[in-house]
């Protein structure tokens, strides 16, 4: 996997949880499904990482959100 990433800002989540709609690079994009997800999380539970692998249409990405932040990052091995 590509370590280069690049912020999104997510729209829509579902369940409170998954992602559901995203922006990135001035373009919005609707989460058809979530493949997979993967919780990695640091010395405490208190912060660390959700990876989710979605798709969109005929692209897949790799989603990550840093919590506790909220901040959400698009890897670049995504297709894009």
């Amino acid at each position: 996997m590509n370590d280069s990433s690049e912020p999104i800002q997510m729209l829509e989540r579902r369940f409170n949880l998954f992602p559901a709609r995203f922006t990135w690079r001035g373009r919005i994009y609707h989460v058809d499904a979530v493949n997979e997800c993967k919780t990695m999380s640091g010395r405490s539970d208190s912060c660390g990482m959700h990876h989710y692998w979605v798709r969109s249409g005929s692209q897949r990405f790799h989603l990550c959100e840093i919590f506790p932040r909220s901040d959400w990052l698009i890897y670049q091995d995504s297709q894009e």
